[in-house]
C-alpha cells in the first residue's frame, strides 16, 4: 500500500521540476517550463539560479535563430527588382504600355501572368518612376 501523498512524489530523473506552494503549506512539484519560469518573470518574482539559467538559454537560443537569418534580400526578390529595373529600362517615355505589352516587352516576362507582372509594376509606381492609370478597369503605365 502506497501512502505517500501527491506533494511527496519524486520527479522523473530526466525532467526538471519547481516546487510552489499552496494554501495548506504543503509543497507541490510541477514541471519547470519556459512558461513556468517566464509567468515568474512577467510577475517580477525572484528566480533560482537553475530558472535564470533556464531564462538565459532561452535568451542564446533566441539570438543563435535571429544571427542564423538572412539579412539581405531572398533570390526571388533579388530576381524581381532586376526584372524591374529590366522592364523600366525598356520602356519609351510617353508610350502607355498594357500589362500584356509589358509582358512582350520583356523577354525574361513572356507568359508570366497579370498576377506576377502587376506586383513589379506597382513597385515601380511606388518608386515614382512609373505612372499608373486606370480606364475602363484596365491597368496602363507610362514611364514618369
Amino acid at each position: 500500500m502506497n501512502t505517500e501523498s501527491e506533494g511527496s512524489k519524486k520527479p522523473p530523473l530526466n525532467t526538471r521540476w519547481v516546487a510552489t506552494y499552496r494554501e495548506k503549506g504543503c509543497v507541490i512539484m510541477e514541471k519547470m517550463t519556459y512558461v513556468t519560469v517566464l509567468d515568474k518573470v512577467l510577475k517580477g518574482e525572484t528566480l533560482s539560479a537553475e530558472e535564470l539559467s533556464k531564462v538565459s538559454a532561452l535568451k542564446e537560443s533566441i539570438a543563435k535563430r535571429n544571427a542564423q537569418k538572412p539579412n539581405g534580400p531572398t533570390k526571388a526578390q533579388r530576381e524581381n527588382a532586376e526584372t524591374a529595373e529590366a522592364v523600366a529600362s525598356a520602356m519609351v517615355e510617353g508610350v502607355t504600355y498594357s500589362i500584356p505589352d509589358i509582358c512582350t516587352l520583356i523577354p525574361a516576362l513572356s507568359g508570366a501572368s497579370s498576377q506576377k507582372v502587376g506586383p513589379l509594376m506597382q513597385k515601380l509606381v511606388d518608386a515614382g518612376r512609373v505612372v499608373k492609370s486606370v480606364v475602363k478597369g484596365h491597368n496602363y503605365y507610362t514611364l514618369a
